[in-house]
């Protein structure tokens, strides 16, 4: 009666862990696809050589900001919008700040106590870093700074 219980534990343990790992590799399967798909576009649209990375951004527009290099070897930002084919927005890296640069001017006015993500992103004002992060009332927090000259654009604190 013992093993009957043992082997009854045994296979309930083995068939969650089955179907949690399914679960998961399927909810992530579309971001992947999607994350490939703006590579590629990137890439077919002579924009980009290589990619080193891809970021979703959600803001008033939703698309996909594929890193990589152009044929000059210029470390670009391709702002791919999986609606349309072509003319993809883009931006140099060393024509703005970086990701730590944006951090760092949040970080001089606000208390941040964990940084969730920093995402490049375009808004109406332009190309902006939004910045998310908990501060230290536990509060989630989302700053937007400008790429180009790391200002402020918009804040949406407390939430």
């Amino acid at each position: 009666m013992l093993n009957w219980i043992r082997f009854i534990t045994v296979f309930l343990i083995v068939l969650t862990v089955i179907i949690v790992v399914t679960v998961f590799y399927s909810a992530n399967k579309p971001l992947t696809s999607a994350k490939e798909q703006a590579s590629d576009q990137a890439i077919k649209s002579g924009q980009l050589v290589s990619v080193d990375s891809v970021q979703i951004y959600n803001g008033t527009q939703s698309f996909m900001t594929v890193f990589g290099v152009n044929e000059k070897g210029e470390e670009i930002a391709v702002f791919v919008d999986e609606n349309s084919e072509k003319d993809f927005g883009t931006v140099k890296l060393e024509d703005g700040i970086t990701s730590k640069q944006a951090v760092s001017t949040v970080k001089e006015e606000l208390d941040v106590k964990k940084v969730l993500h920093v995402t490049l992103g375009v808004e109406e004002a332009g190309p902006v870093w939004e910045v998310a992060f908990k501060s230290d009332n536990g509060k989630l927090n989302y700053v937007y700074v400008y790429f180009e000259s790391g200002l402020w654009w918009k804040r949406i604190l407390n939430l």
